[in-house]
């Protein structure tokens, strides 16, 4: 169990349908159009019968005419279009087809026949008739609108915005609106909530007085973290109508710009509801306080949700976690025991190992952990908890072996070998850690996590580092050349490489590499450090002189840049100054702290990033 859908992301869900609906009851209408007839035909008979809302009398005038001229193209297509207006939609996809096989470029019949696919929801076909017709048709614009529409009920959104592209507003008021409103809708397929915004926006300055419209505007513009455009929106029409939804919304949009939300609240609390729509209610106010991480405020909703419906475990389990996350771990902890005894889950088990371990029962915390691996044994998540809890109490034999058995259902999870690479580097193997890291980050899509872990190793490590190490490392900051950590990672080792075999054909390079860390890492003394000793090693005193002060001001218990800038003051003749900074190189070696108590700090550090990244997280 997990927190439900949030939501806001119901909220997107919705606009898309009715940008989508709203489309599809337009095509609707002007499918039923019919074709210009010519005087006195048969399909000027049965356009008359139409207009007399006779659709029965006009498919028994087409029919009888078509058993004596079947090949009456314009007739059958009339057929079609009359058993559309009738709703008797299979017949008249085959009346449509037949035309298509002596026609098959007719825009008209493909057109309409896509319609009929896509009003029966057989959008594949409906796609492939309208791409026939906008290619027949040369690209007209209300097919190609048509087009897209159907490109974007399939989620094919880059393809529906090559559809639209070139398209500029239709002229009528009505179907401008219909046209932002696809646009929106695309737009927002695609991840681009500004743009859909601004659509909407476009739509709504065409009918302002659109409750309908005005609600799906605020919805884009709350997508788009504008927080304040929604609420404006959104407060006169919930203040209007009093609609839940409408101050849902507003509520969302004030929790976004931090602004007094407590009267919407308030106000949404007190609605007069029967008791599932007042649970329905409460679950979505839970949700939405949560999104913004308001879990008190969230307690009180879920509290009345569980009154409402005791029974409920996932209403149980998300009381449990808004206590937990509010850090009212005696209050979560009988929620969660309450909803084992509903049913016991992964989750429910994973949730028991964190509240126990804050409270200090680790061993209490390994067995819920213990559980919730043997109730999911096909989930990554609970494996890691388990080695986490492990590794935080520094039982690094356990840890390895839950991993390892990890490593066997998951052999490509990089999380699986980012945890095992720490663990060996926690147990003191720097070697087998920095080898596994760099197998995590090969696995990993976005690799910078494994390989800043990497590059602190090998910063710290005695002997030069593997040439595949620093492969990775200047491989990926070469393709982030905006990422100062892994240039200063970079530009160290192939320093620490090169110094040791007293190899300076690289010198330009690795200061290159340094400069651009110091200039991207400002507050940071170790780009300055390294940088004071390369001109150190290449006898740039002058320079090593001002980028070793500049290392012992940023960072004054680097007992390193002390000891350097000494040596540096040393050799410029400047004897007191030297002095002075081995004072400070002996004092600052005695605050040092140990690689032990280093390690612990780099835990801290990495326990917070595999649960924050690990699958489903909370």
């Amino acid at each position: 169990m997990k927190w439900g859908k949030l939501w806001r992301g119901s909220l997107v869900t919705a606009l898309l349908f009715c940008f989508l609906s709203a489309i599809a009851e337009q095509q609707n209408a002007s499918s039923i159009k019919m074709q210009s007839p010519q005087a006195a035909s048969p399909v000027a008979e049965a356009q008359s019968a139409l207009t007399q809302k006779d659709s029965k009398k006009a498919i028994a005038i087409l029919s009888s005419h078509l058993q004596v001229h079947p090949k009456d193209i314009p007739a059958r297509l009339a057929l079609g279009q009359a058993y559309v207006i009738a709703g008797q939609n299979e017949q008249a996809a085959a009346e449509l087809q037949t035309v298509l096989k002596n026609a098959p470029q007719n825009v008209s019949a493909l057109t309409l026949v896509g319609q009929v696919y896509l009003h029966e929801g057989q959008l594949d076909k409906a796609e492939a008739m309208l791409s026939r017709a906008v290619k027949a048709s040369g690209g007209a614009p209300r097919i190609r609108m048509q087009w897209a529409f159907v490109l974007a009920r399939l989620h094919r959104f880059k393809e529906a915005r090559s559809a639209l592209s070139g398209l500029t507003a239709p002229s009528g008021p009505e179907e401008s609106v219909e046209f932002y409103r696809l646009k929106a809708s695309v737009a927002s397929g695609l991840g681009d909530a500004s743009t859909a915004a601004s659509e909407m926006e476009k739509a709504l300055a065409l009918q302002q007085q659109d409750e309908r419209l005005t609600m799906a505007t605020a919805m884009a513009e709350l997508k788009s973290e504008n927080w304040r455009r929604s609420a404006e929106l959104a407060e006169p029409l919930y203040s209007r109508t009093h609609d839940v939804q409408a101050g849902l919304l507003l509520l969302d949009a004030q929790l976004g710009m931090h602004g007094d939300f407590h009267r919407t609240l308030e106000s949404l609390r007190t609605t007069q509801l029967q008791p599932m729509e007042e649970l329905a209610l409460r679950q979505n106010l839970a949700e939405v306080l949560i999104s913004h991480g308001e879990f008190s405020a969230a307690i009180e909703e879920l509290r009345r949700a569980v009154e409402l419906d005791p029974n409920r475990g996932d209403l149980v389990y998300n009381l449990a976690l808004a206590q937990f996350k509010a850090g009212r771990l005696d209050d979560s902890l009988a929620s969660a025991e309450k909803c084992k005894a509903l049913g016991d889950g992964a989750d429910l088990e994973d949730l028991l190992g964190d509240i126990q371990e804050i409270r200090g029962e680790s061993l209490a915390a390994a067995r819920s952990y213990q559980a919730a691996v043997t109730l999911a044994p096909n989930e990554e998540r609970y494996r890691l908890s388990l080695a986490v809890e492990f590794v935080r109490h520094k039982n690094y034999d356990a840890a390895r072996v839950v991993l390892k058995q990890a490593e066997e259902l998951w052999p490509k999870s990089w999380r699986i070998q980012l945890a095992l690479g720490m663990v060996e580097y926690f147990a003191g193997s720097d070697e087998d850690a920095s080898r596994i890291l760099v197998h995590a980050a090969e696995l990993a899509p976005e690799p910078e996590t494994a390989l800043r872990y990497v590059g602190m190793i090998q910063m710290g490590h005695a002997s030069p580092p593997a040439p595949a190490v620093i492969a990775q490392l200047c491989g990926y900051s070469d393709r982030h050349p905006n990422d100062g950590k892994l240039q200063y990672y970079c530009g160290g080792l192939l320093l620490r490489r090169d110094y040791d075999y007293g190899d300076k054909t690289h010198v330009g390079e690795i200061l290159r590499r340094l400069h651009v860390a110091a200039n991207l890492l400002t507050k940071d003394a170790a780009p300055h450090c390294q940088i004071g000793r390369v001109y150190r090693w290449v006898e740039r005193w002058q320079q090593a002189r001002e980028e070793s002060e500049v290392c012992v001001r940023l960072d004054p218990n680097s007992a390193d840049g002390h000891y350097r800038l000494a040596q540096i003051y040393q050799h410029l003749g400047e004897a007191e100054r030297s002095q002075e900074e081995m004072a400070l190189y002996k004092a600052a070696s005695q605050r040092m702290a140990d690689q032990n108590a280093h390690r612990d700090e780099t835990m801290k550090t990495f326990l917070y990033t595999i649960q924050t990244d690990a699958p489903n997280s909370r």
